[in-house]
């Protein structure tokens, strides 16, 4: 599977073609079915095997009427013993191979077909987004956000019904653009899929749009006012939440950590940031002041640059 099944591109610079991607999924989700298949399988013998010597002590020397059982198939000496610690060891060495496998052969699709269309999903959602606003500009951003995002669950409790309205009253929505890009890629790999497999791809997934939203984010260094930088706030909350959502999983926000206090950073008022910069000259100290310790994922440096993405404040 290593060599000959890997999808790859026919044409460099091309994705793979459909055929060859489905067909490895395929394969992946037949590894994974095996690996639960031959558990099942062992754990039905052994546990037989377990709980007939626990109900009966004299179990290895007296057969059980169960003619299944590892006892009345091996019924000389420790020869049914033997033979369900081999079971285990089987089942241990193929679970651990078809992991390998399983791991390799995902990352493999994620790398071939999966991240070559991630980024741009990103780059089309903050395609012509201006952080640099004033008041009037943040105030009809605020009601239009609020507008897109009401059509928006109305659509997803109708059902999809109304989508021409939520394209046109979401349309330069971040949300809107990276929540059609994301289910656009994501919902057809997870109807392929078996779940633990698509858990698997959705981590490495999440993993590298963090680090995509994290540079992103960077990059709108000296390009937004304090205005502006609310908007990315909350424009970051909204992807998160988008990907929440789609995957199923809460603990997929703890990738976004880094984000999110590279955000919280640059939008904290200044007392609340001399209260940050006076806890870590203390030594990280709490301080009376301060309800709770915040676990910091960016050091000091960073929250320096973070707090001087805005490029003027008032």
């Amino acid at each position: 599977m290593r060599d000959e099944s890997y999808p790859k591109a026919a044409v460099q610079g091309l994705l793979p073609p459909e055929h060859t991607v489905i067909a490895f999924i395929v394969l992946i989700n037949d590894l994974d079915v095996a690996t639960s298949y031959v558990k099942t399988i062992v754990q039905s013998r052994v546990e037989q095997k377990s709980s007939g010597s626990k109900s009966n002590p004299d179990a290895q020397s007296t057969p059980s009427s169960d003619s299944s059982s590892l006892a009345t198939l091996y019924p000389f000496n420790n020869d049914a013993s033997s033979v369900m610690n081999a079971l285990r060891s089987m089942q241990r060495n193929f679970e651990a191979k078809t992991t390998e496998l399983i791991g390799d052969g995902i990352y493999v699709l994620f790398k071939n077909v999966i991240k070559p269309k991630l980024r741009p999903v990103v780059a089309d959602a903050f395609r012509d987004v201006d952080y640099q606003l004033d008041e009037e500009e943040a105030a009809v951003s605020n009601a239009y956000r609020t507008d897109a995002e009401m059509l928006l669950d109305r659509a997803e409790v109708g059902g999809g019904g109304g989508s021409s309205s939520v394209t046109a009253a979401s349309e330069d929505a971040v949300q809107y653009h990276f929540s059609r890009g994301w289910d656009s890629l994501t919902k057809p790999i997870a109807r392929l899929f078996t779940d633990p497999n698509f858990d698997k791809l959705l981590s490495i997934m999440v993993s590298y749009l963090s680090e995509v939203l994290e540079k992103r984010i960077w990059s709108y260094y000296g390009r937004m006012n304090e205005l502006g930088s609310v908007r990315l706030e909350r424009d970051v909350a909204s992807i998160v939440n988008a990907v929440v959502r789609g995957g199923g999983r809460y603990e997929l926000r703890d990738t976004f950590v880094r984000c999110t206090q590279i955000c919280l950073v640059a939008n904290m008022e200044q007392d609340e940031w001399d209260e940050v910069q006076a806890v870590e000259r203390d030594g990280g100290g709490v301080d009376e002041g301060v309800e709770e310790e915040m676990e910091w994922k960016i050091d000091g440096n960073e929250r320096v640059r973070a707090r001087s993405l805005v490029s003027r404040r008032l």
